[in-house]
């Protein structure tokens, strides 16, 4: 196939049709449907990549000893497996072998502590949990230690009542870490949150799914026979995003059409209160970026008119500005302009190819950019400065910030295939976190 040789349909074709190059193998017939848990603790650990650099700081070592709870409930597994997996994720913990413990399990209970065994194995932190059944499902009691001051933590999160089910039982257990995160480090976790992506699930057909950060719970969102791609996350937890089905590229929020004109549109994204959409449309042979009021689909204002292509447009955390992709300077490079459009200007001025960007906290806006024929992750600040986040590690591509800027999703081949990573904001702990190998878009981190 021949793609236009313009920005816009080159951003296009990149997704459609020249998606990751993995060898066509037969289809085998799929396995009955059973809940999504994502890679298992030790296979994240086991694929932690480490970028090492001057400013790196080095992980919290935690011990988690294991949860004391009514034989034969399938809850405290869950509890188990989801407080190991946050942790290594999070990007500030590394969890410690119980191989290593010390500590005899049944000397261990919420007001009693070996403290001289968790000193010696260099443990700092400490985690235990308590489960009891009751009227009502099970209560948990989870607790957070600091073994170099001897003392517990209070910790947000750390007491649930009436767990049921495993589900319950994880989301009990993403508090509590969530809780351990802002205890250590001042601000909350986020799991919980959301990273929604397109998914190829046949020839010229996309889907849009969800993901937990720690690639479980996996749910089709958007499935309706057509392609439909570049799914934003909206104030509310709806979806934005661009989908085929009427034959030609259209918006829609959830199932709903919004744009009811015969323009092309290219991507969108929403304000983040949610009162206007900036979204890629096709004006007179080009891609320029307009204004659109989320509730009639109508054009509000056009913030570019240029001989160029305008594409890939993200707003700032305060909507005040607007990141994009424009090819006026003869390649992909990265600009910002006010919500006007007023103030434009050239963001990137090294590298050739520079395309998805993605603003952030304290004016960061990632983005990927072509290094030797090679995609990688980079980030740049309002005055143009940028710092590399991946390198030497396959193709990498379409990052997203996570909704406290503390994390970038992004797609990697790394492995050999394209799976969905997650990496701290400095890129030095990286993680996969799916692991089925499947053609994967432009990820987005929500709620």
């Amino acid at each position: 196939m021949t793609c236009l040789r313009t920005a816009r349909f080159l951003v296009l074709c990149t997704i459609l049709f020249s998606a990751p190059a993995i060898p066509a193998q037969p289809k085998a017939p799929e396995p009955p449907h059973t809940p999504s848990v994502g890679p298992s603790s030790d296979d994240l650990f086991d694929s932690i990549h480490v970028m090492v650099g001057p400013s790196g700081r080095e992980l919290e070592a935690i011990a988690v000893n294991r949860p004391a709870c009514p034989k034969g409930r399938k809850e405290c597994g869950a509890i188990d497996r989801t407080i190991q997996r946050d942790l290594n994720l999070s990007g500030y913990f590394k969890v410690l072998d119980r191989a290593s413990f010390l500590a005899q399990p049944m000397g261990e209970t919420l007001v009693s502590t070996q403290w001289l065994d968790w000193a010696n194995i260099g443990a700092r932190y400490l985690i235990k949990t308590e489960a009891v059944l009751a009227a009502k499902g099970m209560n948990i009691e989870f607790r957070l230690f600091d073994v170099t001051r001897k003392q517990a933590v209070p910790v947000q999160g750390q007491s649930h009542q009436g767990i049921r089910d495993s589900i319950a039982a994880r989301r009990a257990a993403n508090k509590f870490i969530n809780g351990v995160i802002k205890a250590v480090t001042g601000k909350p976790g986020i799991f919980g949150s959301r990273i929604v992506l397109s998914v190829k699930t046949a020839p010229w057909k996309r889907a849009i799914i969800s993901i937990g950060m720690d690639g479980s719970g996996r749910r089709t969102l958007i499935s309706n026979g057509s392609s439909n791609m570049f799914p934003r996350w909206t104030p509310k937890g709806r979806v934005l995003y661009t989908s085929f089905l009427p034959g030609h590229p259209s918006l829609y929020i959830g199932k709903k059409r919004l744009t009811m004109d015969d323009r092309e549109y290219r991507g969108a994204a929403i304000s983040p209160d949610g009162g206007s959409i900036v979204a890629s449309v096709n004006i007179d042979g080009q891609s320029d970026l307009v204004l659109i009021d989320p509730k009639t689909g109508r054009t509000t204002k056009n913030l570019t008119n240029s001989a160029w292509d305008e594409v890939q447009p993200s707003w700032s955390p305060g909507g005040n500005m607007i990141a994009f992709m424009s090819s006026r300077a003869g390649s992909p490079q990265i600009h910002v302009m006010r919500a006007d459009g007023s103030g434009e200007r050239r963001l990137t001025m090294a590298g050739a190819y520079n395309t998805s960007p993605r603003f952030g906290p304290n004016g960061r806006i990632v983005f990927t950019g072509m290094d030797d024929f090679v995609n990688d992750i980079f980030v740049v600040d309002l005055q143009g400065n940028i710092a590399r986040l991946t390198q030497n590690q396959g193709g990498n591509k379409d990052p997203s910030w996570s909704p406290d800027g503390r994390h970038v999703v992004f797609l990697s081949n790394r492995a050999g295939t394209w799976r969905v990573w997650i990496m701290t904001e400095d890129g030095r702990y990286q993680f996969p976190i799916t692991r089925k190998a499947e053609e994967y878009a432009t990820p987005d981190w929500g709620w």
